[in-house]
This record gives C-alpha cells, sequence and structure tokens, in this order.
C-alpha cells in the first residue's frame, strides 16, 4: 500500500509573518491572553535595530496560535502607526478633519479595526518618524480616588494642585521609532482598508497633517509659550506681553511672515510658508498650535501664545527686545510700558512663560516628564550617538580623523555602516572644515567613497561643505551662522578641527570656556535637532595609561559636557589604532582594532585590542613567556572550542596565566576568544578544573577522561548563548574570572 502524501497543514500565522518580513518589516510573535499584550520573547530590544531572519521568524511561528507584532521606527522602513483608543470614538472626527485638507489621503491608508472597537491606522514615512506620542488626552471628573473604569481599562484619579480629582484617558497616540503594535492577523484584529504587507509610503507634509489633525482633537490644554500666569489683583499693571496676548493680531503677524490661512472658523489651519494647501498648525483660542516639523522658528507639538509668535517672528526669540517694542506701540498700561522702556526685564519673576525655555525653570513632575518623554532620543549612530546629542573624536595630530571624517558623513549620508560595525540612520550631513582647502576635500572624498564602494550619485547631494580655511569663524560666530539654517535640515554636522572655532582670547585648558563652548553647541543642536561631530586633538605623550575621556587636550570640561567621547590610540602593531568610546545613552561598546588601508580605516578583529602602544622601550602590556616552549599552532581552520582544546589542553593541569602564556601571540586567537573557548569547553564537557597542589590552592583545567556524550556535536539553538561563545566572541564568563 503506497504511503499517503503528507498534507502541508495552513498556518495563516506564519504565511503573514513571512510575508510582512519580505516587505522590510520588522515581525515578532507576540501574546495576547485576556489583557495580557506582550512580546513572546525574552528580550526584543535587539529588534528595535534589526530584522530577524527567516530562520528565526520560522521557529517563532512554527505552531499555528498566537498572535503577531510589528515594531515601529526604521528598522521596518520609518513605519508609523496611529492608535485610536476608547472604542475609536475620535477616529470619524480626525478622518474628515484629514479629508477636508487632503481628499484621498485617507483612502491611501491601511486601517485595521481591534478588539476592544479601537482603530490602527499604519504607514511608512519618507522622513524619520519620532518615538511615541501621545496626541489627545481627555480629562474625566472624579469623586475620589476611587478606580474609575472606562472602555476596558481602570484609571486611578489624582488631584490636582486645585484638590480636584480627575483622571486623563489617552484617545489617539502614535507607536513610532522604538514601539509596536499587535495586529492581524492575530486574534480580534482586522484589516478593514489597504494591504499591510505593504503600507503606503506618506510624505513629511501628509505625515505632518495625520498628526496635526489628531492633535486638534486633544481636550487637555497643553503649557502654552509665552502665557502668563494671570494677575487678579485689582488695578494691577498689564504688561506689553500679556495685552499683545489679549488684543494683538495675530493672523496678520503670521500672514506678513508668509503663513496662509487655508481654513477658518473657531479653530482655524494654517499651512507654513512655502506650502499652499496643507495644515502646519492650527490657531484655536488665541493659541497657535504648531505640529509640523519643519515650522521654524517654531518647535513641533507645542503652543504658542500670540506674544510668543510676536516675539518669535519679529524678535528673533528675544521677548526683552518684544517686549519694549509693544510698549512703544502702546501696548500694556502706562506705568508697565515705562518700566519695560526703560530696560527692566518683561520676563521678571511676576511673568512665567509657561514653556519658554530662557531663563524659566520647568519642572516637571515624573509623571508628566515620562508622558512627555517616553523614550531616547532617536539614535544618529547606532551605539555612539543619538539626535541632539554630541561626539567627540579624539586622535593625535596626522592620524587620519579627517579621513574618517569623511567616512561618518558618507556612512551617515547613505545610511550605510560606519566602519563596517557602527549602524547609522540616513540624513543630510554638513561638514563645516577650517583646516582643508575646497581642492583637498573634492579630492578626498571620491576616494573614500571609491574605497568604500559606493557610487557618488548616492550621497553628492546629501553632503554640504563648507571648506572656512583663510575665513576662520568661532563658536560665536557660528551661532548667527547657524541662524540661517533650518530645523531638521541636516541629520549630522560635523566640525574640523574644533580648536581653530576657539573665540578670541578663550583657553581650551579653562573649563569655563569649554563649558561655554559646549553649552552654546548644544543649544544649536537643539534648534537644529542635529547631532554635531566635534574634531579634537588628544593630548601629547603616550595616551596607552590614560582613560578614554583623558585623552582630549585641554580642560576636562571638554570630556564631561559631550555625549559621546570616541579615542584613537595607537595599537602596539605599526598603522594600527584602537578605537574605544565613553558613552552617556548606550551601553559602553567594546574597542576594536582599526587597521590604515589608505584611504580608508577598516576593523580588524584578529587583533586584540588590549596591546596599545607605549613609549616605554621595552614595555609590554602581557609579562614575557615562560621558559616552558608554547606550542607552535597554526590552524588553517577558524578556531573553535575542540580546536583550542586540542591545541593547548592537556591531562595535566594548566593554570590560566599559563594558558595566557602560551597562547600570547597565536594568530587568530586573543585573550579574551581564549577565555571564550575555556568557558564554552568546560560547558560541553571537553575540560574539568581541578585544585592544584602547591601553589596556594588555584585553580587549572585539564582534558576530561570522557567527554559527555553528544555534547560536542548538538548545535545550540539559534540565539542562546552557547551560539556566541563557540565562536570565542562572548563575554568573559565569571567562572572562568574565579578560576584565576
Amino acid at each position: 500500500m503506497e504511503d499517503q502524501p503528507t498534507v502541508p497543514v495552513p498556518n495563516p500565522l506564519l504565511e503573514e509573518a513571512l510575508a510582512c518580513a519580505g516587505t522590510g518589516l520588522c515581525v515578532l510573535p507576540a501574546v495576547r491572553t485576556g489583557d495580557e499584550k506582550r512580546v513572546a520573547l525574552a528580550s526584543w530590544k535587539p529588534f528595535q535595530s534589526r530584522r530577524p531572519s527567516e530562520d528565526e521568524i520560522r521557529s517563532w511561528f512554527a505552531s499555528d496560535g498566537g498572535a503577531m507584532c510589528l515594531v515601529c521606527g526604521a528598522v521596518s522602513g520609518n513605519l508609523e502607526m496611529i492608535d485610536f483608543d476608547l472604542g475609536g470614538e475620535a477616529f470619524d472626527a480626525w478622518r474628515h478633519a484629514v479629508e477636508a485638507a487632503a481628499p484621498g489621503l485617507v483612502a491611501r491608508l491601511v486601517v485595521e479595526s481591534t478588539p476592544s472597537g479601537g482603530r490602527h491606522v499604519v504607514y511608512r514615512s519618507m522622513s524619520a518618524v519620532s518615538g511615541n506620542l501621545k496626541l489627545a488626552q481627555r480629562r474625566i471628573e472624579a469623586d475620589g480616588p476611587e478606580p474609575i473604569v472606562v472602555g476596558a481599562k481602570s484609571y486611578v484619579p489624582r488631584q490636582d494642585a486645585s484638590g480636584a480629582w480627575a483622571i486623563t484617558v489617552t484617545m489617539i497616540e502614535t507607536r513610532g521609532e522604538g514601539g509596536l503594535f499587535l495586529c492581524a492577523p492575530s486574534e480580534g484584529y482586522v484589516v478593514l482598508q489597504g494591504d499591510l504587507r505593504n503600507p503606503p509610503v506618506v510624505t513629511a507634509d501628509e505625515r505632518d497633517l495625520l498628526l496635526g489633525s489628531a492633535w486638534a482633537l486633544n481636550e487637555v490644554p497643553e503649557p502654552v509659550v509665552g502665557r502668563s500666569e494671570p494677575t487678579h489683583a485689582s488695578g494691577a499693571a498689564v504688561r506689553p506681553g500679556d495685552d499683545f496676548n489679549r488684543r494683538g493680531d495675530v493672523g496678520e503677524l503670521l500672514g506678513r511672515h508668509g503663513w496662509c490661512r487655508v481654513r477658518g472658523g473657531e479653530n482655524e489651519h494654517w499651512c507654513r510658508p512655502g506650502k499652499s494647501s496643507g495644515t502646519s498648525a492650527t490657531l484655536k483660542d488665541r493659541v497657535f498650535y504648531v505640529f509640523s516639523s519643519n515650522a521654524a522658528p517654531f518647535e513641533p507639538q507645542k503652543g504658542y501664545s500670540p506674544f510668543a509668535v510676536y516675539a518669535l517672528l519679529e524678535h528673533g526669540g528675544d521677548f526683552s527686545a518684544a517686549a519694549s517694542r509693544l510698549a512703544a506701540e502702546g501696548y500694556g498700561t502706562p506705568a508697565e510700558r515705562r518700566t519695560v522702556s526703560h530696560g527692566a526685564s518683561p520676563t521678571s519673576p511676576a511673568l512665567r512663560l509657561v514653556g519658554h525655555e530662557r531663563d524659566q525653570p520647568m519642572i516637571l513632575t515624573v509623571r508628566h516628564l515620562r508622558d512627555r518623554y517616553p523614550k531616547m532620543r532617536n539614535p544618529v549612530i547606532h551605539g555612539l550617538l543619538r539626535e541632539g546629542e554630541t561626539m567627540n573624536v579624539i586622535a593625535s595630530p596626522k592620524t587620519g580623523k579627517s579621513w574618517l571624517t569623511i567616512d561618518l558623513a558618507i556612512a551617515v549620508a547613505t545610511g550605510e555602516l560606519w566602519l563596517g560595525t557602527f549602524e547609522t540612520v540616513a540624513g543630510d550631513v554638513l561638514i563645516i572644515d577650517n583646516e582643508l582647502h575646497c581642492e583637498t576635500s573634492a579630492d578626498r572624498i571620491p576616494r573614500v567613497a571609491e574605497a568604500r564602494g559606493i557610487p557618488l550619485e548616492r550621497f553628492q547631494d546629501r553632503i554640504g561643505i563648507d571648506n572656512l580655511r583663510g575665513r576662520l569663524k568661532s563658536i560665536d560666530d557660528l551661532v548667527e551662522y547657524f541662524a540661517s539654517i533650518e530645523p531638521g535640515r541636516y541629520r549630522l554636522i560635523i566640525l574640523d578641527a574644533f580648536y581653530r572655532f576657539m573665540p578670541a582670547g578663550g583657553d581650551e585648558n579653562d573649563n569655563g570656556t569649554m563649558a561655554r563652548i559646549y553649552n552654546t553647541i548644544d543649544a544649536i543642536a537643539k534648534r537644529l535637532r542635529a547631532s554635531f561631530v566635534l574634531i579634537h586633538h588628544s593630548t601629547k605623550g603616550s595616551q596607552s595609561g590614560k582613560s578614554v575621556t583623558d585623552m582630549g587636550a585641554g580642560a576636562g570640561a571638554q570630556s564631561r559636557a559631550t555625549d559621546t567621547h570616541l579615542v584613537l590610540r595607537p595599537h602596539e602593531e605599526n598603522g594600527v589604532v584602537v578605537l574605544e568610546a565613553a558613552v552617556r545613552s548606550f551601553p559602553p561598546p567594546e574597542p576594536v582594532c582599526l587597521r590604515w588601508t589608505f584611504p580608508v580605516w577598516n576593523v580588524d578583529r584578529m587583533l586584540d585590542p588590549g596591546f596599545l602602544k607605549s613609549d616605554r622601550r621595552g614595555q609590554r602590556r602581557l609579562a614575557a613567556p615562560r621558559e616552558r616552549e608554547p606550542r607552535e599552532v597554526e590552524p588553517p581552520e577558524p578556531w573553535d572550542a575542540e580546536r583550542f582544546v586540542e591545541a593547548f589542553i592537556g591531562d595535566e593541569p594548566l593554570a590560566l596565566p599559563e594558558l595566557q602564556e602560551m597562547t600570547t601571540g597565536v594568530s587568530g586567537l586573543s585573550w579574551r576568544r581564549a577565555k571564550g573557548f575555556i568557558c564554552t569547553a568546560e560547558r560541553l564537557g571537553l575540560v574539568e578544573r581541578v585544585k592544584m597542589r602547591g601553589r596556594g590552592g588555584p585553580v587549572g583545567f585539564r582534558r576530561t577522561a570522557e567527554p559527555q556524550a553528544g555534547a560536542a556535536t548538538e548545535p545550540a539553538p539559534m540565539g542562546t548563548e552557547a551560539d556566541d561563545a563557540t565562536s570565542g566572541d562572548a563575554e568573559e564568563g565569571t567562572q572562568v574570572e574565579d578560576a584565576a
């Protein structure tokens, strides 16, 4: 009797996961049981920056059932989702607002229903997306501290400053960079419109409209820039700014600066300069709410009073000058006009400009802090630098820092790996170089691109260069220089070389001078929403005995004020440096060796970063070998735990110092890799640790008489610790360290 052919069992969840992955979406397994919704992995953080392999997806979704989620942000092609909660009650109002401003836009988007009756709106953005945002909320009064159930969720009321009990519920929020969401075909999720496997791509302006239309539905007042606390005393003087807030013509002011009103009514819609359609901001109840990320000098997701609009547009954000001018035009009571016109600051303690950063406290409770900043800033160079941060690159003169700078600029402009190691987020780059001539930059950039195999066409319109040699500018000059650049124009700005931007009379050895310079750069970075890289020289003399943060020349503030302090130190092998970094917002990166191959630096993982070059003659980091001759081992194949045991460990136990001496200088075998192999070999039963006599009780390693059956032949599951350890790249285990 012939065998019946096996009929494959349908697995729609696996099929959908593979299909989504095939279009560049990051797919993860999920658990949804009752109120529990989570990723079905011990940790999903690595998948915020990499997509899973097909093998991983097949192993996760091998059995039917379970749930699926998508990771948002750059890893999924700038995927973003707008979540309409509370049964999706705000969805129709949002849809009508978007349709009125951009007919047909909503019809292009993916829309799915959720088990609670809400809606998910899914799309990809041409520009980078931000982290999760709360767009529209509602305040609900309560009788006391007893929990209140809204929809299917329970909320605990809190007492505000006036003593009233209330809860705040979120109607609309996003899932962006670093976020994720459950989706169809998980149970209870149904796609109503579009194809979730291939979400549409929206422009930056269209995204602004989608988010702004949701933000316009917010029912909880946000702090407003330029709005003072009300004055209740009878006969109190009225400040010019307060008076302008009440009767100034903010619409006329916006029109004079290129803004266009596209819809009237109680909630006016305004379009930013340079556009003729769409909505970039709204004007309601004399508050100008901006949600466009390209509406300088305004910041997105903020509300501005008429006085703040006037100060920003007419006086570059100088509120004092704005108040003086308004007083001269007749705003404010006479007494207050005289005070302002004679130079008194309008931002005295009596006038508290809520949300304005200049000289005003911005105290947030932990709750509001977490609500406003739910995640870290988006990375620009993963593991090293985030948006708005600064990074020092420190090395000795003539080390090749400028070549490294060009390599970094090309990597960010194209979104390629920097040095084949660090992931970057693509964006435009500006290099301000005060050492090289224009001809030198024009010659070097194509050389680096050719060495990396990257065509000029991919980035030649995404990198800007301003060679300042012969027309140097100080850091103070750069404030005015950058004022002409639109926020968001550049993702990365490189200053090469940093010492030439020193202000007149400034001293790089003075902590006060350096702190002021970094404060200035921080303010510029915040306004431009860009990251800064500062190329600087190291201190004189040998660098091998110094900590990473002590390498830069000048006062200590230059390493403490920056977010990342990256250094290049000479390796004991010629033409090699060791890259190390002290970082503020990432886990400490592992040092790596870079080998110079004109015109670029390349990572050489066969070298040990621990061997730094020293100016002291004859000094080495490790002790000289003992009289016992090391075994000559030059295996033609890569090292693994079994080969290591065969080459170095016998029946006689050896302590770690002896093994370290024996492996020194062996090609392709650093001491860190050797310890990884020892740890793996012990786990697999290839070696055992024993007490060594006559040496004060140290522990040694020797081969086991009979390895555990099957221990060395069964491969470890993908993603386990053994998977890393067998290659010798595992972190130094405590078991091996204890043996020393």
